[in-house]
């Protein structure tokens, strides 16, 4: 059954064919909606947005569809355009960067993180680790999957997750369905050329005003949808389409405060091309088009005789058929996905390249952890954004002789620090269980010495400024001298990292940043774990421990965060 809004035939039926405005009104709204605004949508390729506009029955749906695929994912709900349609069609997604941090604000409900890769060679210091097959260009949080993507994760078990990674492989005869649905594109774009008959009798009738509005609406749609065919991204079907994937891992995700769930990932999953450039273009100046057609037709029609409105309305009504008759014989734009083969293979069953696939998918999710941080982004500008190819580890750092007296003073130069969040996404990839804010903590400090970086897994806090104390707090009966771990601070410019690096004889190192800067050479204390006990126990830092127990617990969470990091490197 056609999807097209029945109740509309009521409405034309009791059309007196003067051309009033709420009955033209009405035949544009409720006729056609919903096949039209998903052909606009690219449901049927560009094709389809040419057919969604070859009726004007159905026009406001399709100014609406319009706008909201123009619109950025995360302002669609904002403006009242976001719908069950836009987010099927178009997914909607956030790129994991410093400008998206406003914008995501009001997102709630985060079901994935996907890595875009592009096959390529070139030198990119967003190069995937550990190999030069892929590229990553653009790391995201999603917030609904397309019907691509979605439709693919549906056909993995829930039951195979942890350890478990299935990758999608094209059909033997994926050209062939290819090249038969372009060339079919292409006709149905052709066959929208019989508009020009309404465009001739409309002007062979002397009514030029809407002549010029059914000529100029179908032009400009005819043109966006040939650029849109020959450009390949009608689809995501040709060889320029393929070039790029999604490596997607889908779930439940991990916060800092928030332990994750069970998770799907996929490998190679289909980028979805109605995210060009041209395609935004296209709907940008088609919701100008369409709107313009629409309120130019109102009037003109309102001083139309009788019979050039029948004419009119059965032309629209023609056209309405056609679409209708289009919607159901094009293949949809995920046909050749919709029945998708998928490898599943362990982690010992992958290739080097598909296994840096997962580290970059790791890695995706630290940094969607580092924006959602309650510490906030801003804390993790030093952190290492990528898993290094291999590390050195030492469990104790080792000082020399003269330095290991509680007070000394050493210089050791930090080249890099594996984060809580860079721990916490690992553990949860690999599918090594942790309860929430086990590793609030934790780290690892990659220091440079005469023998090379070496990786120590450490303890780190932020500190700040107490807030002012509260003499009416009479419900606790005391100020908080521990505040717990999970809170908020004063900003940038009152935040500083304190390390606790564990060295040998019982002794550690205690380093702490200038301006949330840790890189390079820093001056570092030795103290004894009495002395780290009474530092913690002074007050002075604002920190949830408070001794070296709670130290050495979160030095040992990082330990094992650090295990399951070396994991994906073996």
């Amino acid at each position: 059954m056609t999807p097209n809004g029945t109740s509309g035939t009521a409405t034309l039926a009791s059309s007196n064919f003067g051309g009033g405005l709420i009955e033209i009104a009405a035949l544009t709204a409720l006729i056609g909606s919903t096949t039209a605004e998903s052909l606009v949508l690219g449901n049927r390729g560009a094709a389809g947005l040419l057919w969604a506009t070859m009726s004007i029955f159905g026009a406001l749906s399709v100014i609406k569809a319009c706008i909201a695929a123009a619109t950025p994912g995360w302002l669609r709900e904002t403006i009242g355009v976001r719908s069950k349609e836009t987010d099927s069609a178009l997914g909607i997604a956030l790129t994991l960067n410093d400008k998206s941090l406003r914008n995501r604000r009001n997102a709630v409900g985060v079901c994935g993180v996907s890595c875009q890769i592009i096959k390529d060679r070139s030198e990119s210091p967003e190069k995937a680790p550990g190999t030069a097959e892929v590229t990553a260009i653009a790391r995201q949080d999603v917030y609904a999957f397309d019907q691509s993507v979605s439709g693919i994760l549906d056909l993995i078990p829930d039951e195979e997750s942890q350890n478990t990674f299935h990758i999608l492989v094209p059909d033997v005869y994926y050209h062939e369905i290819a090249s038969r649905i372009f060339w079919k594109d292409w006709a149905a774009i052709l066959a929208s050329t019989v508009k020009l008959v309404e465009v001739f009798m409309l002007w062979k009738h002397k009514a030029l005003i809407l002549c010029f509005i059914g000529g100029c609406s179908w032009i400009y749609f005819f043109c966006a949808s040939i650029a849109l065919q020959a450009a390949g991204v009608s689809r995501e079907l040709s060889g320029r389409a393929r070039e790029r994937q999604l490596d997607v891992l889908a779930g439940p995700l991990p916060t800092p405060v928030k332990a994750g769930g069970q998770f799907k990932m996929l490998l190679g999953a289909p980028y979805n091309v109605r995210h060009s450039k041209l395609w935004r273009t296209a709907w940008i100046f088609g919701s100008l088009v369409s709107t313009a057609s629409v309120i130019t037709a109102y009037m003109a029609l309102s001083s139309q005789n009788p019979i050039i409105f029948a004419e009119w309305v059965g032309f629209q009504s023609l056209w309405l058929a056609l679409r209708s008759a289009f919607y159901h014989m094009a293949e949809s734009a995920d046909r050749v996905f919709q029945h998708p083969i998928l490898l599943r293979k362990e982690w010992a069953g992958l290739s080097e390249p598909l296994r840096a696939r997962v580290r970059g998918l790791v890695q995706t999710l630290s940094l969607y952890q580092m924006h959602v941080h309650p510490r906030g982004f801003y804390c993790y500008g030093e952190d290492d954004r990528t898993i290094r190819d291999v590390y050195t580890t030492k469990l104790l750092f080792p000082l020399s002789t003269q330095h290991r007296v509680d007070g000394a003073s050493t210089s050791i130069y930090i080249s890099g620090v594996l984060g809580d969040t860079l721990l916490s996404s690992a553990s949860f990839v690999k599918g090594r269980k942790f309860a929430p804010l086990d590793k609030y903590d934790t780290c690892v400090v990659i220091i440079r010495t005469h023998e090379g970086d070496i990786a120590v897994p450490a303890a780190r806090v932020m500190t700040g400024t107490p807030p002012a104390r509260n003499p009416d707090n009479v419900e606790t009966g005391f100020e908080l001298l521990l505040p717990p771990k999970g809170g908020a601070n004063r900003g940038k410019s009152d935040c500083s990292w304190w390390y606790w690096i564990p060295c040998e004889k019982n002794l550690w190192l205690e380093v702490h940043t200038t301006d949330l800067c840790i890189r390079g050479e820093r001056q570092a204390r030795v103290i004894s774990g009495t002395t780290l006990t009474k530092h913690l126990m002074s007050g002075e830092l604002y920190v949830s421990i408070s001794e070296l127990a709670h130290v050495e617990e979160i030095v040992s969470n990082s330990r094992l965060g650090f295990e399951a990091v070396q994991s994906l490197l073996r």
